[in-house]
């Protein structure tokens, strides 16, 4: 059957092709220069990509906008490297290089989107980021504990919010902007209004979110997923002043959920109810920049946040008459300084401190639904822990000629602070110094080779060290006595560029040590509570990650563009001689664009994934993954873009075959056959 529906997908890619050829005014003379990408992630400053020795994929507004995307999640599933899990509708968990969780680290703006609860599985916060306010996204592959600290030793996702942009001239430009998009068996209906105002000295952006998404139709002859559909609110403001020398940047934003089913608690039959209601999240931060006419001091950065992330958790057993209501609510706290020196024309550095705390206010209620009694409980971590976070680093990266260097080095020191009414008080003091050095080499104009190796760490979080309760299919007892782990990344490449093709391959090798992972255990004499094992968490494993990635692109003429990726991982618990858990298959994409009078684009694309058989033991007990192992499966997608003046068209078909599939270690299945529209339409007006 998959080589069946290939076979149709290049039949149908062919013939496509060869319409678009008699249809368009082809351009042949003039081929598509491609531009070069400006990126920040890997050392913290803006960079070409052919002056960086990491591995990045980036994702700008336009293909996000052509997507059309339900959530982040979903948008971030068409970028080379990662691999999208969603446990739920309501979230989603990027894969990089075969680890997710906290073992991958999400910035917004620079700041740290992680916190002292992030899990060591998949988690559904990325999806409380609205993907209508992103401008671009940036995903370091490899690790980026230099850099950005504990978490990044998979790799490091960042999400820059749109810009509002100042005026030519003292005028004020005024521009509205309107999105409205809908998908067909009532999967989603979404809607958002923007305002930006505009002067030669300040800047605003402002906008209102609206999603209804209903449950998922499934391909083949699954049907609809009850309890999977969910409502999301949101709104946000960014504003710019110009002040002399500097630049004043302040941000708040505001995203909540309501009543998101954790669906695979609810489908197995271990739950009448299992819901985040809600889910929230807000951000806010002030930042100064300032450039100087100094070698040392050229640029510096002065910046002050503010998050808080709640979550509300109802869950009542199948067999009992108890819901139990469970609320997380995080505020963190975080300052930076940071200076953008430029010593040379040949050697830039960023180097700086910061400093991040979390409070995290935890309790729990059970609700006899019978009696109507309500008893106070410990909630899944002790009420008024704290965790700072603090570090001082410097990246380096120097142009000689063929040969650029880039160095770097951290030092980060943490404190966990527990009042734990059941287990006592303790005070956890991790801390870490890692360093990187990479080397790229211009082989020519068009072809580099490139080599780094990095040290990485992640610090015990306060999941790991006091979580206390159910947690997937497991009951969790703390563990107050762990050590950050650890890991050492090689990579090797190989990126080229001309007028018509790029491209990129990579090959890596990850060694990680002092692996926190789960191990059998018993709580008050008991090895089980409520039909789940009793676990806790220790350093107990090593583990080796290896793997290569791909990705190509070819723009033979003004009209048309082909792009690939591909990435293969193998991921094993060296302590256990097992597979390490939840390693995604062998994935990628092939696709093109045809582009018909600069008005209209044309996108067919072809996604695929082997069959995931190499399993831990861990998967095997996973009630998300199928006995033997997840099967392979192929997806067909078409979209088409019409733009006129200031309005933007867009629609598609998912999943032309109705493909039965699901996406390895995810708790839902994927959409079956589906159409969506969307429009965008922007009107401006200046005003003296």
């Amino acid at each position: 059957m998959l080589m069946k529906r290939t076979a149709l997908f290049i039949l149908f890619l062919v013939s496509t092709t060869s319409y678009a050829s008699l249809q368009v005014q082809q351009e042949r003379d003039t081929a598509i220069l491609l531009k070069e990408v400006v990126v920040i992630t890997p050392q913290r400053m803006e960079q070409s990509t052919d002056m960086i020795t990491e591995a990045v994929s980036v994702q700008d507004r336009d293909e996000i906008i052509r997507l059309s995307p339900m959530s982040t999640p979903d948008a971030m599933s068409s970028i080379a490297g990662v691999w999208m899990q969603k446990t739920n509708h309501g979230g989603g968990s990027p894969f990089i290089r075969g680890l997710t969780g906290y073992h991958t680290l999400l910035l917004f703006d620079g700041i740290r989107f992680n916190n002292s609860t992030f899990r060591s599985g998949p988690n559904q916060y990325l999806s409380t980021i609205d993907p209508l306010t992103l401008q671009r996204v940036e995903v370091l592959r490899g690790q980026g504990s230099v850099q950005y600290g504990s978490d990044g030793i998979g790799g490091v996702a960042q999400f820059f919010f749109r810009e509002p942009e100042f005026a030519s001239h003292h005028r004020v430009e005024a521009t509205g902007r309107l999105y409205a998009n809908c998908m067909s068996h009532d999967m989603e209906y979404a809607g958002r209004a923007e305002v930006e105002l505009g002067t030669s000295n300040f800047a605003l952006l402002g906008g209102i979110t609206y999603k209804t998404l209903g449950d998922i139709k499934a391909g083949g002859d699954l049907g609809t997923l009850d309890n999977t559909g969910y409502k999301e609110q949101s709104w946000d403001v960014k504003t710019k002043v110009n002040i002399g020398n500097a630049k004043l940047t302040a941000v708040w934003q505001h995203l909540a959920q309501k009543d998101v089913p954790l669906y695979h608690q609810i489908a197995s039959g271990n739950y009448v109810r299992y819901h985040f209601n809600p889910q929230q999240r807000n951000v806010g931060y002030v930042r100064l920049e300032s450039s100087y006419q100094s070698k040392i001091f050229s640029t510096v950065k002065y910046t002050l946040a503010y998050l808080n992330s709640l979550e509300e958790r109802e869950k009542q057993r199948t067999s009992s008459p108890v819901l139990r209501l469970e609320r997380d609510y995080v505020n963190t706290y975080h300052g930076a300084a940071e200076i953008i020196s430029d010593f040379a024309n040949r050697w830039k550095a960023s180097s700086g401190v910061e400093f991040y705390f979390d409070n995290i206010e935890s309790s729990a209620i059970d609700k006899n639904q019978v009696t109507n009694e309500a008893t106070p409980a410990r909630g899944l971590y002790p009420d008024g822990t704290t965790y700072a976070n603090m570090a001082i680093f410097s990246m380096h990266a120097i142009d000689l000629n063929r040969f650029t260097i880039s160095l770097g080095a951290r030092y980060n020191f943490l404190q966990l602070n527990v009042n734990d009414p059941v287990f006592g008080k303790t005070v956890v003091q991790p801390q870490a110094t890692v360093g990187n050095v990479g080397v790229s080499y211009k082989v020519n104009k068009s072809i580099q080779l490139l080599a780094s190796g990095n040290t990485g760490f992640r610090a015990p979080n306060v999941n790991d060290v006091a979580s206390f309760g159910v947690a997937d299919y497991r009951y969790e007892v703390p563990n107050y006595n762990l050590d950050p782990e650890k890991s050492v990344e090689v990579q090797l490449g190989l990126r080229t560029h001309t007028r018509k093709f790029s491209g990129e391959f990579f090959v890596f090798q990850n060694h990680l040590n002092d692996l926190i992972s789960n191990v059998t255990s018993s709580y008050n004499g008991e090895d089980s509570i409520d039909g789940f094992k009793v676990y806790r968490k220790e350093n107990v494993n090593k583990a080796l990650i290896k793997g290569m990635e791909m990705e190509l692109h070819y723009h033979p003429n003004t009209w048309l563009s082909a792009f690939t990726n591909l990435t293969y991982t193998v991921g094993d618990n060296v302590t256990r001689q097992e597979p390490l858990s939840r390693i995604p298959p062998l994935f990628g994409r092939v696709g093109m664009d045809i582009k018909l009078k600069k008005k209209f684009t044309y996108r067919l694309e072809f996604l695929a994934a082997s069959t995931q058989d190499r399993l831990s033991g861990s998967d095997k007990q996973d009630s998300r993954i199928a006995k033997g192992g997840t099967p392979g499966w192929a997806v067909v997608n078409t979209r088409f873009q019409y733009v006129y003046r200031n309005f933007y068209l867009q629609t598609g078909i998912q999943n032309i075959f109705n493909t039965a599939y699901r996406i390895h270690g995810s708790g839902v299945d994927g959409v079956g056959r589906s159409f969506w529209i969307s429009l965008v339409a922007e009107l401006s007006s200046a005003h003296k």
